[in-house]
């Protein structure tokens, strides 16, 4: 360390006036090098400022015996008063810091920020009320096609849904998701989302549903599979056939294989026992 760098006893005597001409004049030349020492100045200008108002509003408030003591406090060497303000402002300084690191919130997580950025265009799918392909394998494969070989492109037949959108998503970090939308006879959307690469989900389908949302009726689950970033969502649906749903895609699309047989007639049980959706 530089002897001659201001330390804070140099910086608090500085902001009084304190010091000699020489140091003042070391201690000028160094602010005018170092940006961060006179971000630090301007702070102690600041909190000199606070605590100097606040011992003025006491002091009005202050009852009368009190207030006939001060004189005697107020005779006191100058160096007494100014470290008792230094001792102030590292107090309101450690506050200061206690309260942004309360308040201050980390920023969002990337599929957090996808999640988001679905429920948008989950809403406008249903805006643009898509007309249904006629030919469901036809739809199945092209959506495959357009989507990816390392993406799973689900049959969703026998749980009442059909393919009735294949669109670009939102773009997450410059990489462009694709959407398709799945509709039900009874009202149903379900939307599944898949982006290529990573957004720091894993091979555990992670639940950013209501607790995430803060919207009663949403459900959305994500991992990745295969390279693949996959996000399931769904407002109003009955959450026993939606977690079915999720269920399965999920263990389809790591184990690259369609739907066989058992899946087929648990997806549609879990479709005839459930209520009708109310999105």
């Amino acid at each position: 360390m530089n002897p001659d760098e201001p330390t804070w006893e140099d910086l608090n005597a500085y902001a009084d006036g304190e010091l000699s001409d020489e140091r003042a004049a070391e201690v000028a030349a160094a602010l005018g090098r170092d940006p961060e020492l006179a971000d630090q100045l301007a702070v102690l200008h600041r909190l000199k400022g606070a605590t100097q108002d606040m011992a003025r509003d006491l002091a009005q408030d202050a009852p009368a015996d009190l207030t006939a003591a001060l004189p005697a406090v107020q005779s006191r060497p100058a160096a007494w008063i100014r470290s008792g303000i230094a001792l102030a402002a590292a107090v309101a300084l450690v506050m200061l810091v206690g309260s942004l690191w309360i308040f201050v919130k980390p920023p969002p997580h990337p599929h957090e920020v996808w999640a988001d950025r679905a429920w948008d265009a989950h809403a406008l799918w249903d805006v643009a009320a898509e007309h249904r392909p006629q030919d469901q394998p036809a739809a199945l494969r092209a959506a495959q096609q357009k989507v990816g070989p390392a993406a799973f492109v689900p049959d969703l037949l026998s749980a009442g849904l059909v393919l009735e959108r294949v669109a670009q998503g939102p773009k997450i970090d410059g990489r462009l998701s694709f959407h398709l939308g799945y509709r039900g006879a009874r009202g149903c959307r379900l939307s599944l989302f898949m982006l290529p690469g990573s957004i720091g989900l894993t091979a555990q389908m992670q639940d950013l549903g209501v607790a995430e949302t803060q919207v009663p009726g949403r459900q959305a689950v994500a991992w990745q599979a295969g390279g693949v970033s996959t996000l399931l969502l769904a407002e109003g649906m009955d959450p026993l056939r939606f977690a079915e749903i999720a269920r399965r895609i999920f263990h389809a699309s790591l184990e690259q294989r369609t739907f066989d047989a058992e899946t087929r007639q648990a997806l549609q049980r879990s479709h005839s026992e459930s209520e009708r959706c109310r999105a």
